[in-house]
């Protein structure tokens, strides 16, 4: 019988220490609406989340970039599993393990941090189910330990950035003239790589998959630089639509004016 409940009453983060500390395996389902996401456990570690239900290993790796439709179809008419198909990858030095482990990794925690911000949400947790055979997993399973307490900073973290930055949708642009607090900054590797990709037409979540950091590093980053006063962010303008509503002022104008013109002349 499976376990229900909302994490409103019972918070994500309790339950996470509680599949830890029993061993727990099994796939937790969270939803609200418009939104949903599942982990799969396997003894107490989490060994994937997503937010896509469904999505085979292939699709995923594909998304992410890690590798090309011409690699998948190299190696995928051999397989038949998840665990095949990155072995495969690995064998033909297409990826390695760990940039695997590292890609697969980055993006299942920055799934599980999303979940943290989520005030309510319904969840199950089904005893014993695993992942589908060819369903995302990675090579090594990531303690919750460290979720939880990265997932618990975060919240706190969040709380000031949203304050000036409340959308990945937003764009970042420098400011003509920076203050006094930009005098003198120094930036870390990490920072200039966000500092190089700052435009004014490139949204935040757009700068984390061209520099491969997370949406809250470059959210993270991107409000320092907000704070020093070399940047602003601005909402993405909307694209102008075109509609015969809007032409229709113009169009009445032009008509009154020919029938003044066409009564002078009688």
């Amino acid at each position: 019988m499976p376990l229900v409940g909302n994490i409103r009453d019972f918070g994500l983060s309790d339950f996470l220490y509680l599949v830890d500390r029993g061993y727990k395996t099994g796939c937790l389902y969270l939803s609200r609406p418009s939104e949903k996401a599942i982990l799969f456990f396997d003894k107490g570690k989490l060994i994937y989340a997503s937010r896509t239900e469904g999505e085979r290993m292939g699709d995923l790796l594909l998304r992410l970039g890690i590798v090309n439709q011409q690699q998948i179809t190299q190696v995928q008419h051999s397989v038949n599993d998840s665990k095949m198909l990155t072995q495969a990858l690995i064998d033909t030095n297409i990826i390695s393990q760990d940039e695997l482990q590292r890609v697969l990794q980055t993006h299942v925690e920055e799934e599980v941090y999303g979940l943290f911000g989520w005030p309510d949400g319904e969840f199950r947790f089904e005893h014993g189910q695993k992942p589908e055979p060819d369903g995302p997993m990675m090579p090594s399973v990531v303690p919750v330990e460290h979720l939880i307490m990265e997932g618990v900073r975060r919240i706190d973290e969040w709380g000031r950035i949203k304050d000036r930055i409340p959308s990945t949708d937003m764009l970042a642009r420098f400011v003509e003239q920076p203050g006094d607090k930009a005098k003198g900054v120094k930036l870390a590797p990490e920072e200039w790589r966000v500092f190089a990709r700052i435009n004014g037409k490139d949204t935040l979540a757009t700068i984390a998959q061209n520099t491969g950091l997370s949406d809250f590093d470059v959210c993270r980053v991107v409000y320092g630089f907000v704070t020093a006063g070399l940047v602003e962010v601005v909402n993405k303008p909307q694209p102008e639509k075109k509609s015969l509503g809007a032409d229709q002022p113009r169009l009445k104008k032009s008509l009154v004016s020919r029938i003044i013109n066409r009564v002078r002349s009688m």
